[in-house]
């Protein structure tokens, strides 16, 4: 049971995080949409509960892989707006 719920918690983790890329290529590159805000504070917040309750979720590469790409996009942002 408990193997089933972590692996529902990654897929969804993982959805998550696509739509945020999806939605922050549109917006960086498009000037498309708005920022989802609350769904990235709610990614965020999952994914360190997530991730100290299931150890085995960081050694997904469809959990982690789109996590870098978010970071660097935030970098990316940074380095961008100044």
């Amino acid at each position: 049971m408990k193997l089933k719920i972590e692996q529902v918690a990654s897929i969804i983790l993982s959805i998550i995080s696509i739509v945020l890329i999806i939605d922050t290529i549109l917006l960086q590159f498009f000037n498309q949409g708005n920022y989802q805000k609350n769904l990235a504070l709610g990614y965020c917040i999952a994914f360190v509960i997530l991730s100290v309750k299931y150890k085995n979720i960081l050694s997904k590469k469809y959990v982690v892989i789109p996590l870098y790409v978010m970071v660097l996009q935030t970098i990316y942002s940074l380095i961008v707006n100044r």
